[in-house]
């Protein structure tokens, strides 16, 4: 009986052993604390909401991204999206970068810099799924000191991808 008891607890053991390995070799984060760090790796998004203002075609918003992120509170990003039936960004445009954070509580900001005539984007977030999703809603659009807020209600919901 003990000596089967003991092989079943090795096989755990490498069972368990097994299937960390997958999430470590796709530079998946594997901590379940709060930070940076947890949302490390490539996110798809879905963007939906409205443009109620600004620069461009004003209306429904819908959109697609893939974002990466470092795990040290850097990120970049491509995406298409539309306004009202027009397309304003699709994955031609130039690779979008930014910084974020992530709170003890798991919820976050980040700020999106686009190079190609967009204004930054702020956004607040919250990590849910541990680690496994990011559900984002636009707070305002602008630079630093220059934020406007009512231009774009948007939310938008990350998936982790895995390879």
């Amino acid at each position: 009986m003990k000596g089967r008891f003991t092989t079943i607890l090795a096989g755990l053991a490498l069972l368990g052993s097994a299937l960390a390995v997958p999430a470590q070799a796709s530079g998946i984060s594997t901590s379940r604390s709060c930070n940076n760090q947890l949302i490390r790796g490539t996110y798809g998004f879905t963007i939906v909401g409205d443009k109620l203002g600004g620069a461009g075609p004003t209306g429904p918003q819908v959109g697609v991204a893939v974002a990466t992120f470092d795990g040290h509170g850097n990120f970049h990003q491509i995406d298409a999206v539309t306004v009202a039936g027009i397309d304003v960004s699709d994955f031609t445009h130039p690779v979008a970068t930014g910084t974020y954070q992530v709170n003890p509580d798991c919820t976050g900001t980040f700020t999106i810099e686009f190079t190609d005539g967009r204004p930054p984007v702020n956004t607040s977030f919250v990590v849910v799924e541990a680690g496994w999703e990011i559900d984002a809603v636009v707070t305002s659009v602008g630079p630093p000191g220059a934020e406007v807020q009512g231009v774009i209600a948007v939310r938008s919901i990350g998936k982790r991808r895995v390879f």
